[in-house]
């Protein structure tokens, strides 16, 4: 073994003295320009560098390539042999020379390779010769700018593919919008007695500018075993199969411009445009200063929901309305998109009465038609009884003060702040008061402080951050007339005012407030979200806020709370 290890070494130094003898080779020739061939190069003994296979780039794709070497040993002698395998495939149909391919200072010979045009006619395919075949098509030859066409994409085999791919369309039109529609289909279909599988994919294209719409040929690559060099010296190369390329026709709409009596703003092709509405309560049994939730959906079949726009809303004296944010969704199907737009309005009666919303008028252009169409939702009468709960709008110093107190005394206690060193009830005004009287005011003092030690060992609650900070940073955050930092502050306050409630938004805090406050809450939530231009008041929300904090401990305590347990005893 040492010494055949020697000889081995000795053979590989005196091969490298030598000029490499390398040979080229095709594994087919002539080729097509749709499908993969191989470029084998061989040396029998050490080339001078590494190949330097850009020079083929020109011409020609390279898809792989692989390298190998042997040793053999035939009646005594050994050879060596080294091995370059290149999958390539070419860029253009003709006659070409596959150039000397530099290995260092040694290099290959040049090839002449003759390359055809596709062996598939890639579109036609229905006489049933074709093994596999790209079928494209639109369903119009014409149509709006921003109107839909379906671009479908079909590829027929008789055979089996290994690998396949399909490149995605490409339109002339570099600001046009396509949308797939779901997943590939798969069918069979009968040509001239010859059974094809069809990968069938659809696209939902929507151009932006007029002129010609081009859509591009679209590239189909998947492998084919060639069962005819099955036993071929190239098996150890076309284990993989063939690459097999197709290229699809090209395929033009024309794109006619929007008519000229038609305003750009009110331009939305479509085949069909409806607009409904829900309410969250009767509307003839609405309360004054109690919100209701509109929703009104827009569906539009034919295009997307981001072309569809939010309706205008019009001002009705006595009725304050806060548009959210709007939820836009598409439905894809196959034959194409329906897109929707919903936008929920909270709507506020300010008085008591009769209100006219108006009627809501969405023009479109009917693409099936030709004709200027409009979507419309007829006005609805609501009806409100009730008076609107008012708020002062002078808040007093003492308020943030009063309502901090308040949330930190246990429920026994009066809405009145009592500090520790203060007895609960008042001696009077009286100097006078008999002594029988002193004493049984002393006794009943005894029995409240004994039934308030007695109730706070059970029911005191859990410590909680002090509200009154956050309180004044509401109040901070409305002096400086940030919206997302008074949002910030009251979602901080709400939470500890009121621990046993979930609150993640500004709509949470308004379900919980009363209708003075809550209806500035909800106008504040409109600057932040909604998509049309809304200021809010921070005044008037810190007034409401300050008037809440005033006058919480009146609205949710009795003085029965606290002298119930007194004549319990």
């Amino acid at each position: 073994m040492k010494y055949l290890s020697l000889f081995v070494l000795l053979l590989i130094s005196s091969q490298a003295l030598a000029a490499a003898n390398i040979t080229a080779r095709l594994s087919h020739n002539p080729v097509s320009i749709d499908e993969s061939f191989h470029l084998i190069f061989e040396a029998d003994s050490n080339v001078d560098d590494d190949p330097d296979f850009s020079v083929l780039s020109k011409d020609f794709e390279i898809l792989s390539s692989s390298q190998s070497t042997n040793m053999r040993s035939i009646n005594g002698s050994w050879s060596l042999k080294k091995s370059w395998d290149l999958v390539l495939i070419s860029r253009r149909a003709g006659v070409f020379t596959i150039p000397p391919v530099p290995f260092g200072a040694d290099s290959s010979p040049a090839i002449r390779i003759s390359v055809k045009s596709s062996t598939s006619n890639n579109t036609q395919g229905s006489s049933g010769k074709d093994a596999f075949f790209l079928e494209v098509s639109t369903d119009r030859k014409s149509a709006r700018v921003q109107s839909e066409i379906i671009y479908t994409v079909r590829f027929l085999t008789s055979i089996p593919i290994n690998r396949p791919t399909l490149s995605e369309p490409e339109t002339s039109d570099a600001d046009a919008i396509v949308e797939k529609l779901g997943q590939v289909a798969n069918y069979q279909k009968m040509i001239n007695g010859v059974s094809y599988n069809v990968s069938e994919l659809r696209f939902a294209v929507y151009p932006q500018h007029s002129g010609t719409l081009t859509f591009k040929p679209v590239l189909f690559e998947g492998r084919v075993t060639d069962r005819r060099r099955s036993s071929s010296l190239f098996d150890q190369f076309m284990q993989s199969g063939t690459l097999k390329r197709l290229r699809s026709k090209s395929v033009s709409v024309r794109i006619k411009p929007r008519p000229a009596n038609v305003p750009a703003d009110a331009w939305l092709p479509a085949e069909k445009v409806t607009i409904d509405e829900e309410w969250s309560e009767e509307v003839t049994q609405l309360r004054a200063g109690e919100p209701v939730t509109r929703t009104l959906t827009i569906k539009a079949t034919g295009t997307t929901g981001e072309q569809l726009n939010d309706p205008e809303f019009i001002d009705v004296s006595g009725i304050k309305q806060y548009p959210d944010k709007a939820v836009v969704e598409n439905l894809r199907k196959r034959d194409g998109i329906t897109g929707s737009r919903q936008i929920k309005v909270a709507m506020i009666p300010t008085r008591a009465g009769r209100y006219v919303i108006p009627e809501i008028s969405i023009p479109w252009w009917n693409t099936r038609t030709g004709k200027q169409q409009y979507a419309r939702l007829p006005e609805t009468v609501i009806e409100a009884s009730g008076i609107a709960t008012t708020a002062p709008l002078q808040p007093s110093a003492d308020m943030l003060q009063a309502d901090s107190q308040a949330s930190d005394q246990p429920v026994e206690q009066t809405a009145t702040p009592i500090s520790a060193d203060r007895t609960v009830i008042e001696p009077g005004f009286w100097p006078w008061v008999s002594l029988a009287l002193a004493f049984g005011w002393l006794t009943t003092t005894l029995l409240q402080f004994r039934s308030r030690r007695s109730h706070a060992a059970v029911r005191k609650p859990a410590p909680l951050p002090s509200i009154l900070p956050l309180a004044r940073s509401v109040e901070k955050a409305c002096n400086g007339g940030d919206a997302d930092d008074t949002k910030d502050a009251l979602l901080k306050w709400a939470r500890v005012r009121w621990p046993a409630q979930t609150i993640t938004s500004l709509a949470d805090i308004a379900d919980l407030s009363p209708p003075a406050l809550r209806d500035q809450i909800l106008a504040l939530n409109t600057a932040l979200y909604s998509r049309q231009v809304s200021a809010w008041e921070p005044k008037a929300l810190l007034a409401t806020f300050h008037a809440f904090l005033a006058t919480r401990q009146k609205t949710e305590k009795t003085p029965d709370s606290v002298l119930q347990p007194l004549y319990k005893t």
